[in-house]
């Protein structure tokens, strides 16, 4: 940072700021960045030292001495044609940026289109000169991944990557998830239970479906190929897969969806077909989104700390970039039951 006082020919840095001050850099940090974490008084004391000098952050300034650019970047990739209505994303970048600008950073988010290329994201991450990287939903190949990562820069995946030990990452017991709402619409009196998956090309989609077979295995009933209905996590592509498997007739009476706006597809369509809920087919989603409580009938979910999970990514990649050894963090899960599975 190298904003001039010219009055006093010294050299503005935020190291001057601070000592004015009387507080550290992050401090600095979290003042410039707008941080909710810092006292009014602390506040005043800081905005009157940058006043007093002048000063002017200077990221370029910064880069050019060797220093970091105080620049982390957040990665979504889109999924579906529906990724921006999904309201899971909105509170993981609640999380997320809320963290990093405590800790005196300033997050950068960037959302790969589902027909982007992979070169032209890293690219964007080059230039930016960032210092370090989350990323969530990642569907492709963890040797693509390594072959385009800026050299030295540490990153932090939110979700488990698949068996891959060579990032660190924080996730959401998917499998128990998964168990937990099979678990609850046997226990709600379902014999014919549905599954409409979440996106395979994404560990979690395999991990809830994982937790469906366990459950259904533990209680001795079958899984037809014909009840498995592969989802990829929009409201449009359940109701696609619902119509299609009234079709066939055959009896069911509750469905798992891997998330909340799956399940929210399903029950449109079996309203829609004058199908009750709960009272003939129970149903259960994932996330525990703010739509569970809107849905008409309110949707029983798994809640999964969604704000948490994108502050936990933040907090690692912070002692990621501070030296310290990270490695993975597993958030629980709950059942959160509602009126789509009241029992008859």
């Amino acid at each position: 940072m190298a904003a001039k006082n010219t009055s006093r020919s010294v050299e503005v840095t935020i190291d001057l700021v601070a000592e004015t001050a009387g507080v550290s850099r992050a401090t600095v940090s979290r003042v410039i960045n707008g941080s909710a974490k810092v006292s009014p008084e602390t506040e005043k004391a800081v905005r009157k030292a940058i006043k007093k000098y002048n000063f002017v952050p200077n990221t370029t300034a910064r880069r050019l001495a060797g220093g970091r650019s105080g620049l982390v970047a957040l990665v979504l990739e889109e999924s579906s044609e529906e990724f921006f209505l999904n309201p899971f994303w909105g509170l993981v970048v609640q999380g997320f940026t809320t963290a990093i600008s405590d800790a005196g950073m300033q997050p950068l988010l960037l959302i790969r289109p589902k027909t982007g290329s992979e070169d032209s994201l890293f690219e964007s991450l080059r230039k930016a000169q960032v210092d370090g990287i989350a990323m969530f939903s990642w569907h492709r190949s963890v040797k693509s991944f390594e072959r385009l990562l800026p050299k030295g820069v540490p990153v932090v995946f939110g979700g488990d990557l698949g068996g891959s030990d060579k990032f660190p990452y924080v996730d959401v017991d998917n499998v128990q998830g998964g168990y937990l709402a099979t678990k609850h619409l046997i226990s709600q009196g379902c014999k014919k239970i549905v599954a409409i998956t979440g996106d395979l090309k994404l560990q979690s989609g395999r991990d809830r479906f994982e937790g469906f077979e366990k459950a259904m295995s533990e209680a001795g009933r079958e899984i037809s190929q014909a009840s498995i209905l592969i989802g990829d996590y929009s409201t449009s592509k359940a109701e696609e897969v619902v119509r299609e498997f009234l079709k066939k007739k055959i009896p069911f009476d509750g469905i798992f969806a891997g998330n909340d706006l799956s399940a929210i597809g399903a029950i449109n369509v079996l309203l829609q077909n004058k199908i009750s809920v709960p009272k003939q087919v129970k149903v259960i989603g994932f996330d525990n989104s703010p739509v569970a409580t809107r849905s008409v009938p309110a949707l029983s979910s798994i809640h999964q700390p969604t704000r948490e999970l994108g502050a936990e990514v933040a907090n690692m990649l912070v002692a990621a970039l501070s030296g310290s050894e990270v490695t993975r963090k597993m958030l629980p899960v709950k059942l959160v039951a509602r009126e789509s599975t009241a029992k008859n």
